[in-house]
């Protein structure tokens, strides 16, 4: 069975695309079959791979109750593309009863064919991101190396034990991942206030801030297609690493 991973935030810009693509794109590489499901309206990860205006999307499948529409991007690599027709998904799921349970069904059905599915979740705590979290088997937090962007941590980790005591007795956080730091004091000050709050919930590795990523998105390519010697490439490849080692790894 595949590891399903969910990775959130309910603050945007924090890095959740850009880790949802760069990491599982590092395991595709690492010879792990990977899928991406782009769950976020705003499309940002289907058009970080190039992927626009399909017929079929994650939107047909949660309201329309079709397969779900996997698209081969690379070898290991396939992504479940969004479309900007799932802003209207969150009233038809919510007058479903079972609404919240969509995306569980529609993983079961896939996911002996991969190692790992990634879901690239919304910057909502919405009907949208508990799918996500009913779903997934672990989370990752993405935590962008800023004060405002460390304020609403408790808020999603209520969530996560609510979940685990109503529908996802076996939700784990995989880890908070410290991302577009830099050598400022404030950035170095929210790194050490993170790691020593939630102290053995941390990722080692940290995502410097890279140019080289949001320029690889732009341009419809994962960041080792884009520039592979970058220091974008670099610290996705040692989160790899750490994610595959497991808890053993975290500060």
């Amino acid at each position: 069975m595949s590891r399903i991973i969910a990775v959130v935030n309910h603050k945007g810009g924090v890095g959740k695309t850009t880790t949802t693509l760069n990491l599982g794109k590092a395991l595709a590489l690492a010879g792990k079959k990977v899928l991406l499901v782009d769950m976020d309206p705003q499309t940002n990860l289907s058009q970080s791979l190039g992927i626009e205006e399909q017929e079929d999307s994650i939107f047909n499948s949660l309201c329309d109750q079709t397969s779900l529409p996997i698209i081969t991007i690379d070898k290991n690599f396939d992504l479940v593309p969004s479309d900007l027709e799932l802003t209207t998904a969150e009233i038809k799921l919510q007058a479903d009863v079972n609404g919240y349970f969509k995306l569980r069904k529609l993983l079961k059905e896939v996911s002996s064919k991969y190692d790992f599915i990634f879901i690239d979740c919304p910057p909502s705590l919405g009907i949208l991101t508990i799918n996500s979290l009913i779903a997934a088997k672990e989370i990752i937090i993405c935590v962008q190396s800023q004060f405002l962007a460390v304020k609403g941590l408790n808020t999603i980790l209520d969530l996560v034990e609510s979940l685990k005591e109503n529908h996802n007795p076996n939700l784990e956080i995989a880890g908070m991942l410290l991302t577009q730091t830099n050598n400022t004091v404030l950035s170095k000050s929210i790194i050490d206030s993170v790691k020593g709050t939630y102290k053995g919930k941390v990722f080692k590795t940290v995502i410097r801030q890279n140019i080289a990523l949001p320029e690889s998105s732009s341009t419809g390519q994962d960041i080792f297609t884009y520039d592979p010697e970058c220091n974008g490439a670099k610290d996705y490849l040692a989160l790899s690493k750490e994610f595959l080692n497991g808890k053993e790894e975290k500060v």
